[in-house]
């Protein structure tokens, strides 16, 4: 899976377009004194047609619709609040949060914002503020059933069984009662250990709804906790006669077998979770507590490497697979398992004492000894003060030990876009395109009054684009035409060079740039373009070396399939800098030449450098949505997680599609 990938540098022409800024400034004073109704209506149409789209599902057609909504009225709650839930609906918790507090703001006696700001911010693991939030909406409104079902769910989560039950009963009162009410309250029941209470709960759900395979579900865990094997298989069964992929109840089931030691099934049902849900690592995590028993600790080892691709800062996973690596006598490879865990959670005991252990046995005593009284001394504090632990820290535990628990099918045609399986990478360098039929991600550079320019409007894209190498080689021959005839004409050999480049005559394609240049030493595209043919070029020779990166715990860092020597690489790419910086100096608000710098510095692992240039792209246009995902992805893979997603929400909310599959696979775990 590239982190970086290729691209093709390709140049179009079009037609452009002139406007009379004085003109257009005398309609838009018109249109705001003299028809304040049309922008009233057009508000209205945004949020009506968002609305729409909200209902239908189509999330991001929704946002699309609220943004312009939000840009027309800044100071109306109405499209924060709808643009929040679309979202939400989208798992992302960050944005949703940022819109239902401006939401806030402008009406701040709605309970259904303060509502749903508690339902994302427990996605969030801050359950100080979903508390204070579902009080404040309680507050504002206590006839709504829905808070206090929800708050339940919050509860149950926490553990505060009393307090879920509570919630459900007054839910129950004020006439909520669909299925799901008696499932929150019979789970909550059996957490009280009062099981013949849950499983009457339970009993009530599915006479609601025979039909709901949840309820089925959750009665058989009630009857795990009840230690009935054989009761618990018969309705996870139900429900995966109802559903045949349904991963939830598959995974149940896996559980139960794998305590009644029908290892087989549990090994067949585990398999097929993963199938249908790749990014389940309590599958992964389970099947390699099977392999272990199978004596198969190289497979298990690969299982637990895929579950802290899923949740990087499982504390536990480190522990038991550095654990295992002990066993199998990688010593070096536990000890770096151990330094992570402590890394995350400086306070882990046990890591502490296993690292001690196998200090030991490298003969690092003193080592070993500091490790073995820190543990003591961590035991020690924590027995004294285990009353003491804040919210704030609990939380964070939770959040570390989580695992994945996405449970859907993979292949559902019904599947949100953000539970979808695809690369994640970073978005490529834009090139200006040659031609295109296909205007979809044409992004338009306003040059005009620019006079180092060759052109009133440069068009650009980052998406691959292809074109007829007859049309190409045609086009090359009344350029050759044109250049004997006025050889002094930088605008003829910086097309034709476009043209080589797109067909990889990179040779030739360079000295018409370097002509161009040297007859026009202010020519900014053929700066740009030339940066961009050396990028190609760069790639072409490098390709048998090719660096790769891939999202791992965080990301892998870049790595050379073949150690050769890359100083030629570096001064290749050094080059291609040098292009882009003279670009920056000729027009600092050229800043699709600091996106495609930043680009490159990733390639040549500057990666604090390309944030950086990112965050330069994006001061000089703050709506350059490509810049937000590759900025957000760097952080994230330098583990700076919290401001990382909110670049990558950044990035959604502008229509990056991929940025809700990086927040649900890194942003929320």
């Amino acid at each position: 899976m590239l982190f970086c990938q290729k691209i093709f540098g390709i140049t179009v022409y079009m037609l452009t377009f002139k406007i009379n800024l004085l003109r257009y400034l005398i309609i838009v004073l018109f249109i705001a004194v003299f028809l304040p109704g049309v922008f009233a209506q057009r508000i209205e149409n945004y949020l009506h047609l968002g609305k729409i789209e909200l209902n239908k599902e189509n999330y991001l057609e929704a946002i699309k619709y609220f943004n312009n909504a939000v840009k027309q009225r800044p100071a109306s709650y109405e499209g924060y609040f709808l643009r929040g839930i679309a979202k939400y609906s989208l798992d992302d918790y960050i944005g949703a949060e940022q819109d239902f507090t401006q939401a806030s703001e402008f009406d701040p006696y709605n309970a259904e914002i303060y509502h749903y700001r508690a339902i994302v911010r427990s996605q969030q693991y801050n359950f100080g503020g979903t508390l204070v939030d579902y009080a404040t909406a309680i507050e504002l409104d206590p006839k709504d059933s829905y808070i206090y079902l929800n708050r339940a769910r919050t509860n149950l989560f926490l553990q505060e069984f009393k307090a879920a039950v509570k919630d459900c009963n007054k839910a129950i009162e004020l006439k909520y009662k669909k299925e799901n009410v008696f499932v929150i309250r019979g789970m909550a029941k059996a957490g009280l250990e009062l099981y013949e209470d849950a499983i009457a709960d339970l009993n009530t759900a599915i006479k609601y709804d025979s039909s709901n395979t949840n309820s089925y579900i959750q009665r058989g865990v009630i009857w795990m906790d009840m230690h009935k094997p054989d009761s618990a298989i018969r309705d996870f069964n139900q429900a995966i006669a109802a559903d045949a992929d349904n991963s939830y109840a598959i995974f149940n089931r896996a559980l139960v077998r794998m305590e009644i030691a029908d290892t087989s099934g549990a090994f067949q049902d585990l398999d097929k979770v993963i199938v249908l849900s790749p990014y389940n690592s309590f599958a992964y995590y389970n099947r390699a507590i099977l392999k272990i028993g199978k004596g198969n600790e190289t497979g298990a080892i690969d299982d637990l490497d895929k579950v802290l691709v899923i949740n990087p800062d499982n504390i536990v996973v480190y522990l038991y697979r550095g654990r295992l690596k002990h066993t199998t006598g990688d010593l070096t490879g536990a000890i770096k398992d151990y330094n992570k865990a402590i890394e995350i959670y400086p306070d882990f005991a046990d890591a502490y004492y296993e690292r001690s252990l196998v200090k030991r046995q490298l003969k690092d005593y003193t080592g070993a000894e500091e490790d073995h009284k820190q543990a003591y001394l961590i035991n020690k504090f924590n027995f004294s003060n285990n009353d003491s632990l804040k919210l704030e820290e609990e939380m964070y535990l939770k959040r570390i030990l989580a695992f994945s628990s996405e449970f859907y099918d993979k292949n559902s045609e019904n599947g949100k876009i953000q539970n979808q399986v695809i690369q994640i990478e970073l978005k490529p360098i834009f090139t200006t395109i040659l031609y295109s039929k296909d205007l979809e991600g044409v992004r338009i550079f306003d040059t005009y009054e620019k006079q180092m320019y060759n052109a009133p409007v440069i068009t650009l894209t980052c998406k691959e684009s292809f074109l007829d190498i007859t049309t190409v080689n045609e086009e090359i021959v009344v350029l050759n035409r044109k250049i004997i005839t006025t050889p002094d004409d930088p605008a003829n050999y910086f097309k034709r060079a476009e043209l080589y480049s797109h067909i990889q005559n990179y040779y030739n394609a360079l000295l018409d740039y370097n002509t161009a240049i040297k007859l026009n030493p202010n020519f900014i595209m053929a700066y740009f373009c030339r940066a961009n043919t050396r990028y190609q070029l760069t790639e072409l020779l490098n390709s048998e070396y090719e660096n790769r990166y891939q999202i791992n715990s965080g990301f892998n860092s870049p790595h050379n399939n073949n150690p050769a020597d890359t100083t030629f690489l570096k001064h290749s790419f050094e080059k291609v800098i040098k292009d882009y910086n003279k670009v920056i100096d000729l027009d600092p608000d050229f800043y699709y030449a600091f996106f495609n710098k930043g680009y490159v510095k990733c390639m040549m692992g500057d990666y604090w450098g390309a944030v950086s240039d990112f965050s330069k792209a994006i001061e000089v246009e703050p709506n350059f949505s490509e810049a937000y995902f590759n900025k957000g992805l760097i952080l994230i893979f330098l583990n700076l997680k919290t401001v990382g997603c909110e670049n990558i929400s950044k990035a959604g909310e502008q229509g990056i599609i991929d940025a809700y599959h990086v927040m649900k696979r890194y942003c929320f775990k």
